[in-house]
């Protein structure tokens, strides 16, 4: 079995298993997220690694999920009013994040304090809404990151989406890592609504898993694994939008996570 097959597996499959173990050792934390769409809203964690000599990290997932919250119409029209602004930001309350996969009762509804144009923890952010009501609808990929895991050598994104409206999240693994989200004009030959919420993951092949070489907006051709039983392998062709968010140094440490001599030849110090 290669390692994309179980990653897909792993993942997509069976992320209720994977994640039973390590949901009730978790404390609540405030999980800030990324907010992209518009006609579908998907909510994407920021997340972090384990630092050296701390205990296990509430931030270690990478989560994708689809969403509605209260007022969205507002978020949709200012969106619309700032097209040049790329980041939109949930600023939760405290909760446990594995919670959201939980296989006793999965969490489907919390509370954020506010939604955010631009990046709250930074200068010329504006609150757009305030005291908003979350409600997940559907958890796109939920994977809790292993500092130790191995690393692939070539670019890896999570392709996600809903009615033409398509975006690219970096797949992130170990450190020294990047987080990564762009949106996709076009996919050619297009996959269907149901393809895409059984989870499809993209290798580009050639192309360097390092934040120099990261995705950027123009055509590209990849390899998409939908996943399923069997999987299905596709040869596809994308058109690359704008980089909506990108963030590397939380993803840089722990020290204690030296790069291997791969990576250092793949270009992370």
């Amino acid at each position: 079995m290669n390692a994309r097959w179980q990653f897909l597996s792993g993942v997509f499959v069976a992320t209720a298993a994977l994640l039973g173990a390590t949901a009730s050792g978790d404390e609540p934390g405030t999980h800030n997220m990324l907010v992209v769409g518009e006609r579908t809203v998907y909510l994407s964690h920021l997340p972090m690694f384990q630092e050296k000599g701390k205990p296990p990290m509430k931030h270690r997932y990478q989560a994708i999920l689809e969403a509605t919250f209260a007022n969205q119409e507002g978020y949709a029209k200012d969106r619309q009013a700032h097209p040049e602004t790329t980041i939109y930001m949930l600023n939760p309350e405290e909760f446990v994040l594995p919670d959201l996969v939980s296989q006793r009762q999965p969490l489907q509804r919390f509370k954020a304090n506010a939604v955010f144009r631009g990046h709250f923890e930074r200068d010329g952010s504006v609150s757009i809404l305030q005291d908003v009501g979350v409600t997940v609808t559907r958890v796109v990929h939920f994977r809790e990151l292993d500092p130790k895991a191995k690393k692939p050598r070539e670019l890896e994104y999570l392709l996600f989406g809903k009615g033409g409206e398509l975006f690219l999240a970096h797949r992130i693994v170990r450190p020294p890592d990047f987080d990564q989200v762009l949106s996709v004009k076009a996919v050619e030959p297009a996959l269907t609504d149901e393809e895409l919420a059984r989870g499809v993951t993209v290798v580009f092949p050639g192309t360097k898993n390092n934040p120099t070489d990261r995705l950027g907006p123009k055509k590209v051709a990849g390899e998409a694994t939908l996943a399923g039983s069997p999987a299905v392998h596709k040869k596809i062709q994308m058109d690359v939008g704008k980089e909506l968010y990108f963030e590397e140094g939380e993803l840089r440490v722990p020290a204690r996570f030296e790069p291997t001599p791969e990576e250092e030849k793949a270009g992370f110090p």
